[in-house]
């Protein structure tokens, strides 16, 4: 469960999967049409989400695409400067909390996983499971996580457990009802700041308590999710999901497409990979190789996000001065 106030990665693995199968259940249909204008093409932000089919001007043979580049990475925040804006955050956290007599450090967000698939330009993966390896081990479900759950919310690094007194301090809230608060009461001879230690640091690293630092309302969120439905409908995608539909076949597995396989109901039943997982799971990784599943699906996306850069040129300009404004206070906050 997320906590009060903690920085959330942009597009988190979990909910691009989710977004994927939701996706591509709701327009799994082909027409000939080559694509559809991904997720409803109003303006946000004065910005046009508007897609329309566009041309590739070249598909790579791929396996995996988690190291390569894509226009609007350019305008998201990568794992480094994610981690820098945590880093932050739990630092302001940590000194104001200390002001009112409490130890207390919110986490830091871990990216090493991402970044050792190679996603240094943005946080999230795309297109699916990318590793043989990683199909052979662990199937669908992902590498066991051996790290303390408790470490950061108190008794994993010396702080001490979340009190009552000490939610007061760090939301500005009074009651357990509320999730924020405006704070103003005197606690250890100090009064508590607007949203609390949270507020006082998101103030100083985005401008204002309420700030979410590394976000614009979602904005190239919105548009991200925009291409990546886009292409999923493209028609294109779509052939080379029935060829990987059909390779899978003659392997014994029916799923219409790889978003299927990845959502079969079967894997959420138990806490770790069963064989029949992993055999689908390397099943899967063979006929996206043969098949080049990841080559043409990323560069139909690509060809999607670049058309999106085009017509929300000011408005993505903008996000990427906010960006840089949150990193250099961040930077600041850690320095001092």
């Amino acid at each position: 469960m997320a906590r009060p106030g903690q920085l959330r990665p942009l597009g988190t693995g979990a909910l691009l999967a989710l977004c994927l199968a939701t996706a591509l259940t709701a327009c799994s249909s082909d027409d000939d049409g080559g694509g559809g204008g991904g997720g409803g093409g109003g303006d946000t932000k004065g910005g046009n989400r508007a897609l329309s089919a566009p041309k590739v001007s070249a598909t790579p043979k791929l396996t995996s695409a988690d190291d390569k580049g894509m226009p609007l990475d350019a305008y998201l925040l990568n794992p480094e400067q994610q981690r820098t804006l945590s880093q932050a955050q739990s630092d302001l956290v940590a000194r104001c909390m200390n002001r009112f007599g409490f130890q207390y450090r919110m986490p830091v967000s871990d990216f090493s996983e991402q970044e050792s698939e190679g996603r240094t330009t943005r946080v999230d993966g795309r297109f699916g499971p990318q590793s043989m390896a990683k199909a052979r081990q662990y199937g669908y479900h992902g590498a066991t996580s051996t790290k303390d759950p408790t470490e950061g919310w108190g008794g994993g690094d010396g702080s001490a457990k979340l009190t009552a007194q000490m939610r007061q301090v760090l939301t500005g809230a009074r009651g357990d009802k509320e999730k924020w608060g405006a704070g103003g009461m005197m606690i250890g001879g100090a009064k508590v700041p607007d949203h609390g230690c949270l507020g006082e640091a998101n103030k100083k690293i985005g401008g204002k308590v309420t700030a979410e630092p590394g976000t614009d309302g979602n904005f190239v969120n919105d548009i991200k999710f925009d291409t990546l439905v886009a292409a999923q409908k493209d028609k294109r995608t779509l052939a080379v999901f029935r060829e990987w539909s059909a390779c899978m076949a003659k392997r014994g597995y029916e799923y219409p497409d790889p978003l299927k396989a990845v959502g079969d109901p079967r894997w959420s039943k138990t806490p770790q990979a069963t064989e029949a997982e992993k055999k689908v799971a390397v099943a899967d990784q063979e006929c996206r190789k043969s098949e080049n599943v990841v080559g043409v699906w990323f560069a139909v996306d690509y060809a999607y996000q670049e058309q999106a850069v085009d017509k929300n040129a000011q408005a993505l300009a903008d996000v990427k001065k906010q960006n840089e404004d949150h990193l250099k206070a961040a930077a600041d906050a850690l320095a001092s």
